[in-house]
């Protein structure tokens, strides 16, 4: 009995510092060479899906949407922003700079988002890769010349039909 309790507290300990580690922050990662913080970018596509078919939009935007702390890691304001245009590929592309934080001040808990879609007949936007509920980054690679801490967020549809969550 006493083994089983004391099991119990050790999976508890083990499963809190787990969830406790999972919380990310964006942006506070420093380049070793310079010590600069490194920019964080997101990339990924935005689709038209019309029957069977799928196609990039061009012109279509993403937004991203996560919290900023404060210096004690209190969270205090939601902070959003949006994604370029995308281009013929439906490729877009989004940039946080720690410059435009405050000092000490970091965003968490990000998530992207479809935004708008230039097109009349496929402006619907749908669930797919959570386009509508927030996707949540968490794939990322820093780049060669560590200029960007860039995650890709995946593939989102539009469609021309409502769907209803």
């Amino acid at each position: 009995m006493a083994f089983s309790r004391l099991s119990f507290a050790a999976s508890l300990v083990v499963f809190s510092s787990l969830i406790i580690s999972s919380v990310a922050y964006y942006g506070d990662e420093a380049n070793p060479e310079n010590g600069k913080l490194i920019p964080v970018a997101v990339e990924g596509v935005i689709m038209c899906k019309s029957g069977d078919k799928s196609y990039p939009i061009q012109g279509a935007t993403a937004r991203v949407t996560c919290v900023k702390t404060d210096v004690y890691g209190e969270e205090i304001v939601p902070v959003s922003m949006m994604s370029s245009k995308t281009d013929a590929k439906g490729y877009f592309f989004a940039t946080l700079f720690p410059s435009q934080l405050r000092e000490g001040r970091m965003v968490t808990k990000c998530k992207v988002f479809l935004h708008k879609s230039p097109l009349a007949d496929c402006d619907f936007p749908t669930n797919v890769n959570k386009g509508v509920k927030g996707q949540p980054l968490s794939k990322y690679r820093i780049l060669e010349d560590k200029s960007f801490k860039l995650y890709w967020a995946g593939s989102f549809f539009f469609t021309s039909e409502p769907t209803y969550y």
